[in-house]
Order: structure tokens, then C-alpha cells, then sequence
């Protein structure tokens, strides 16, 4: 490769080819340290799709001192590769025949098309906001009762700790809840009553 070869590519990227590459590699290989080759050798990998294009381009990054350019050349050549496929893709379908395979040149400008819109777009995921913690809503929800709670232990406290009331209407529940201990829970009521009365 002399000299003109070589500022030809790094002017013009689009025209790296097939037979570029070994040219490239030979350069890389014997310039290691030299960034200009190794952009050109990573760029013509992936205009060659090349499986060797991933690991050409992480050594590649690790060598640049301006990783963004690298970018930016790269961005460009997918650009190219993307408008040279929609403007094949049309001219291949008006040479098929008229049956339903022309439709694949226009799925194929529609699925860029959507694609281009949705990077502008930038959508993004929202969370709903939840409502802030507050101290003070919590600890009057607590001492709320629950009218829905209704257990015998539940009814001792209450009447061990003098809310005769609250004790006497939870038997009262139990004992229409569970009818076949309405004696057990009617003495316990009649006794919660007497202490309310006292």
C-alpha cells in the first residue's frame, strides 16, 4: 500500500474493500501503535462484516486517543450501508414479479424508517410516583381499627386492657361467626358487659 493508497482511505472510508484488508493487516502488523491503520483495519472489517471486527475494535478503542472519531467514521459507514440497501432494495423489487415478494423492499425503507423514528424519539419507560411516606398518615392508619379483624385473642386484649366496648363487639361477631361456641362467646360477652357497667 504507498502513501496515496493510504490518505485515499482515511479520506474516504466508503472505498475500503475486500482487498484493502490484507493490505491493512500487514500495515497494523507492522505498525502496531499506529492509529490511523488501526482505524482503517477495524472500519474495513466492518464494512466486510468480518467476525473479527468485535476484537478489532476493542484493541482499536484501547489504542485511539480520540475513540469518538472512531465512532463517527463508523456511524457514516452504516449510514452509506443503510441508504445504498434502501435504494437496492426498490430497484430489486421492481425486478421481481408482481406478486406479494415486492412488498419485502418496503417492509425493509419501513422497519429503517421506524427505527430512525424511535432513536429521535427517545421514549423512555415512566415509573408512577408513589406516594410519599409520612410518619404521621402512618400512625394514625394504625390505631384505626380494622373492622374486618375478628379473633378471640384479639377480644382478650381488648378486654384485658379495659376496651370493654371493642372486646364486647368482637364477641358479639364471633359469636355469629361461629355458632356453635355461642355459649362460650355469650359468657364472655355477658362478663365483658358487667365490668363496662362497673
Amino acid at each position: 500500500m504507498n502513501k496515496e493508497q493510504f490518505t485515499n482511505y482515511l479520506q474516504h472510508p466508503e472505498s475500503l474493500n475486500e482487498s484493502s484488508l490484507p493490505e491493512l493487516t500487514e500495515l497494523v502488523g507492522r505498525f502496531p501503535y499506529c492509529q490511523s491503520a488501526r482505524m482503517l483495519l477495524t472500519l474495513n472489517l466492518f464494512r466486510e462484516k468480518n467476525v473479527l471486527y468485535n476484537a478489532s475494535l476493542q484493541t482499536t478503542a484501547i489504542y485511539l486517543a480520540n475513540r469518538r472519531s472512531l465512532k463517527q467514521k463508523i456511524d457514516q459507514l452504516e449510514k452509506m450501508s443503510r441508504r445504498q440497501a434502501e435504494s437496492s432494495a426498490p430497484a430489486e423489487a421492481g425486478l421481481q414479479d408482481s406478486g406479494d415478494s415486492g412488498t419485502d423492499g418496503q417492509t425493509a425503507k419501513t422497519k429503517w424508517e421506524l427505527l430512525d423514528e424511535f432513536i429521535k424519539n427517545e421514549p423512555s419507560i415512566t415509573r408512577s410516583k408513589g406516594s410519599f411516606f409520612s410518619a404521621t398518615e402512618a400512625s394514625r392508619q394504625s390505631i384505626v381499627d380494622q373492622e374486618n379483624i375478628v379473633s378471640e385473642t384479639l377480644a382478650k386484649i381488648y378486654y384485658d386492657q379495659k376496651h370493654y366496648e371493642k372486646a364486647i363487639s368482637i364477641y358479639e361477631k364471633l359469636s355469629l361467626k361461629y355458632p356453635e361456641k355461642s355459649i362460650y362467646f355469650a359468657a364472655l360477652l355477658e362478663e365483658a358487659k358487667n365490668k363496662l357497667k362497673s
